[in-house]
């Protein structure tokens, strides 16, 4: 028995289809749930109807109603990604909406929303997969400078990190399941490095203290934007989504962390410090403005941002973080404290850029932070966990867990200081 629907009915049923259509596309991104919220209800206000969501790490209950009319839907995706230009792609549609949207008649509204989205759904990668080793490989090496590295270790990090995205790439390209992949990863980063330590050594006679650079080699597996944006989701009080969201990046810290203490203890390796060259130090900042902007710069265009997206995000830390690193050797403060000041410039600084270049306010802050998330640190509190050596790691565990607190506290006031929904109820 088939039942006649309204004409009101019809329209509430595609016009709910096209704001839960807008969630998913952000969801899919990994962007916060804030930001998902606030995305899909300027859509629905535009097409006259009200919109209530409640927003996981892989799920969107959507709720669309018009007058006495209602509809809910469930959407859910299969795998967690990040894809910056996306979300680029919804705020400016968003922006053409708000301008534009008064002039149209509703199906010609419906029309445009539907066409957009389709063509911002079936949107392929900015980059190939070879591009993305690029920019891991430089990432990771620019880090590997940044923590105290020389071009022995730099040079070992640029080869294996961008060996490990390679692999990477591929096997996420044929679905296998991302913790998995994560592993595997992280096993054969840490492998293709220490044969490289090991060939220069029989080969160049280096010294085999080189070897301690093998954790920068997996860098890029740690999660930072879901990480930063969990906890920034706890600050608007939406816990069912942050949690999850740090639950899913400490899941993922682990298995690329217990992998690689696999690998280290095959090759009888602890994390020790790595053999720092000795720099002048005005060189020394110079140094640290190119690592950092190299840094920020790979990571961003591995979030698959566009250039210039990346490039501002990349000017941006790399004065954050120079200021970061700079603030740490020359004063007294805590190395915590150093990283909250350079996340609140790094939000303020997106605030500006963002107005002036319609660039996500997340595209430009988040790359710019996740150059100063502890790795290191969260690699040797595991390996001491690992190895039942409880006071090491909970000394490193406590470390990472305040400075990964700091960085998007940093943000958070940021926020609070440029944004009337951020600091108001």
């Amino acid at each position: 028995m088939k039942i006649a629907l309204s004409s009101d009915e019809l329209q509430l049923i595609i016009k709910s289809d096209l704001v839960l259509r807008v969630g998913k596309i952000c969801l899919v991104s990994g962007t916060g749930s804030y930001r998902i919220k606030q995305s899909m209800r300027q859509v629905a206000t535009i097409l006259g109807i009200e919109n209530q969501t409640h927003v996981t790490l892989t799920e969107i209950n959507s709720t669309c109603r018009s007058g006495q009319l209602f509809k809910t839907e469930v959407t859910t995706i299969q795998a967690v990604g990040i894809d910056t230009n996306k979300i680029q792609q919804i705020e400016t549609m968003l922006i053409d909406l708000k301008k534009n949207s008064h002039r149209m008649e509703d199906s010609e509204l419906i029309r445009y929303l539907d066409q957009t989205l389709h063509k911002i759904e079936h949107q392929p990668a900015l980059y190939q997969l070879h591009h993305t080793a690029l920019f891991a490989a430089i990432a990771c090496a620019s880090f590997t400078f940044l923590i105290g590295g020389g071009l022995v270790e730099m040079l070992g990090v640029l080869i294996a990190s961008g060996l490990g995205q390679t692999v990477r790439g591929y096997l996420l390209r044929r679905n296998l399941n991302q913790l998995v992949v994560t592993m595997l990863i992280a096993a054969v980063s840490s492998t293709a490095y220490f044969l490289y330590i090991d060939i220069c050594h029989y080969f160049l006679a280096l010294n085999i203290l080189h070897a301690a650079g093998y954790i920068a080699s997996m860098l890029f597996l740690i999660p930072g934007f879901p990480l930063i944006t969990g906890i920034m989701d706890m600050a608007k009080l939406d816990y069912s989504s942050g949690i999850q969201r740090v639950g899913y990046a400490i899941t993922v810290i682990f298995c690329a962390t217990f992998a690689a203490w696999v690998v280290a203890a095959g090759m009888r390796m602890i994390p020790s410090s790595m053999l720092t060259p000795e720099i002048f130090p005005l060189w020394t900042i110079l140094f640290r403005l190119v690592a950092s902007f190299l840094g920020v710069l790979g990571f961003s265009l591995l979030f698959n941002s566009q250039l210039k997206t990346a490039l501002i995000a990349a000017s941006i830390g790399m004065i954050a973080n120079t200021f970061r690193l700079e603030l740490i050797d020359f004063t007294n403060i805590p190395i915590q404290a150093a990283a909250l000041i350079a996340a609140f410039i790094v939000g303020i600084c997106a605030y500006y850029f963002s107005n002036r270049t319609h660039c996500p306010r997340i595209a430009l802050s988040i790359p710019a932070v996740c150059i100063m998330v502890p790795g290191i640190y969260m690699f040797r509190a595991m390996y001491f966990l690992q190895q039942n050596d409880i006071i090491n790691a909970i000394n490193w565990g406590a470390q990472a867990m305040l400075i990964v607190l700091a960085l998007p506290m940093g943000l958070v006031l940021a926020r609070v200081c440029t944004d009337k929904k951020w600091a108001f109820n």
